[in-house]
């Protein structure tokens, strides 16, 4: 063990609150992304009883956790009294633990996979961490000092990719309103004309994956929705299924052919990106495929942005259950602006400007959660001793 670490239970370091008294009414929550909120800040309707008696008090710093989301990490540090349904339970850190230092401590994948091996329940709709059983968990602690000294270090980064997420909002505005503008230069232009969709290109939908083409002679990767983001492809996960001759005919990829996503959520239904990866690729039927036969197919993106940013898309599909279809027929009838070759390339090189400029600024969040997680996985098990000044 790590020089001045030591091994203890959860029990030990975090102790069962259990009052009632109700000093302060204000009803918190537990989010696996925000921690410790108060519900009205939560965006979720109040379900709680009318009658709270049963509820349990929260005090500043305490550790408050999701008895049946455990197994998932979700679990925060109050910043405020208030109280809390008996669906959650409430922990007091004891002398010499940081709660601050909890808050990243207990999202440690390596601990959580622990929560997940204790909770009890016959499906994960009933999965619960008992503090009986959470109090028994085993982990190192560093001494008090280097505890604050890791807040620092993560808080810092944390404060970075916050400094970062607020540049892409901006830049996100500029972009929204290139869009605008050069929208609106296109339906003024009278040299624009309208057309379907299907008119200005091929509309085609992909290859439908079944059990049979798990396997056979002609095995070919292909993309699907998880493959298709705003503006680019992420070639890192690809599947493959066997292509007949004919059906690669059909399906295979050239650069140019944009790429939509036909099966998503409502907002992100028609998501799309220019195909830039290597010959020999297709396609499945959770996207559409529409390759330009009289515009530009970067214009031809823009126009397809604008119309996912604004809501053309959400408003012609088809939601079933939890998934809205963007359906090649709908698609294909929307009516499509063509302006002039030259105003053309003038909307494509603004919009090229304004994402690459975002393009740049997600590039460092990447960055930064990645050096997160190293920074995370390296201090959380003492692989790398944080400098504690005296």
């Amino acid at each position: 063990m790590r020089e001045g670490w030591r091994r203890v239970t959860l029990g030990e370091i975090l102790k069962l609150r259990s009052e009632r008294t109700h000093s302060v009414d204000t009803l918190l929550s537990v989010t696996a992304d925000r921690g410790v909120i108060r519900q009205s800040e939560s965006g979720r309707r109040d379900s709680s009883s009318a009658d709270k008696s049963l509820y349990w008090d929260v005090h500043p710093g305490d550790v408050v956790y999701n008895t049946m989301r455990m197994w998932q990490g979700v679990s925060g540090v109050a910043g405020e009294p208030g109280i809390v349904s008996p669906a959650y339970t409430v922990c007091e850190p004891v002398v010499g633990v940081s709660s601050k230092f909890l808050r990243w401590f207990l999202k440690d994948p390596r601990l959580v996979q622990k929560f997940f091996s204790r909770s009890q329940g016959l499906v994960s709709d009933t999965w619960n961490l008992k503090y009986s059983e959470f109090k028994k968990i085993e982990v190192d602690l560093p001494p008090l000092a280097e505890q604050c000294r890791i807040v620092e270090v993560l808080d810092e980064v944390d404060a970075q990719i916050h400094r970062v997420n607020v540049e892409t909002e901006k830049l996100s505005k500029i972009l929204h309103g290139v869009q605008r503008h050069a929208m609106r230069a296109i339906e003024s232009d009278p040299g624009t004309v309208r057309q379907l969709v299907k008119n200005v290109g091929e509309v085609k939908l992909g290859r439908q994956r079944s059990p049979e083409h798990s396997e056979g002679e002609f095995m070919s990767p292909y993309l699907r929705v998880a493959n298709v983001f705003d503006g680019y492809i992420d070639y890192s996960d690809v599947l493959s299924m066997n292509f007949s001759p004919s059906e690669q005919e059909r399906y295979e990829l050239q650069h140019g052919d944009i790429l939509l996503n036909e099966g998503q959520s409502l907002e992100l239904v028609g998501r799309c990106a220019l195909y830039d990866g290597p010959p020999g690729m297709f396609f499945q039927n959770t996207l559409v495929r529409f390759r330009s036969s009289t515009v530009r197919p970067e214009f031809a993106r823009f126009v397809f942005k604008c119309w996912l940013d604004t809501g053309v898309f959400a408003e012609i599909a088809k939601k079933t259950t939890s998934i809205a279809h963007l359906g090649a027929d709908r698609f294909g009838s929307l009516e499509f602006p063509v302006p002039g070759e030259e105003l053309q390339l003038r909307t494509v090189a603004a919009l090229k400007e304004a994402e690459g400029a975002i393009r740049h600024v997600d590039q460092e969040t990447v960055k930064l959660k990645k050096l997160k997680r190293a920074i995370l996985d390296d201090v959380l098990t003492g692989q790398i001793r944080v400098p504690v000044t005296a």
